[in-house]
């Protein structure tokens, strides 16, 4: 990647600790969207909510998009940007525990948060998402950047 992909990714990241911000401050002590209106849809043991899918499924990739609105289609670019998405949304949730005023740092754990699924490494933790989304970032690094 070159020096300006990293600049495009850190500015992505940027923005999801933005996001983080106001979404901690939107949901308060109550995660995953806990009271919020709209519909929410059970898939097993996973609630999703209306609140994250116009957020992660359709206002942040149309704001990812908007340069190629400006300078067309660049498969390098989309790229560059599926990688900081990937990351960026796990940064994002991470950083919700940590800049929320009113939800500990001490329940980022399978018993806090129950509205993750966890894995145990150890005596670590991580919500299984995080992994995924990781592993999904490397291998667009890894195949498609490098």
């Amino acid at each position: 990647m070159s020096y300006s992909d990293w600049i495009v990714f850190g500015l992505v990241q940027a923005a999801m600790v933005a996001t983080a911000f106001w979404e901690a401050y939107i949901e308060g002590p109550e995660g995953w969207a806990e009271n919020q209106v709209g519909w929410s849809i059970k898939i097993g043991s996973f609630t999703y909510t209306a609140y994250h899918f116009w957020l992660y499924w359709v206002m942040i990739p149309l704001l990812l998009a908007i340069p190629f609105a400006i300078i067309g289609w660049d498969a390098h670019l989309f790229w560059v940007l599926v990688f900081a998405y990937l990351v960026g949304t796990t940064v994002e949730d991470f950083m919700w525990f940590v800049v929320n005023p009113v939800y500990p740092f001490s329940k980022f754990n399978a018993q806090g948060t129950p509205w993750h699924q966890w894995v145990s490494i150890g005596k670590i933790q991580i919500p299984i998402f995080y992994i995924v989304r990781i592993i999904g970032a490397l291998v667009v690094y890894g195949i498609v950047l490098i």
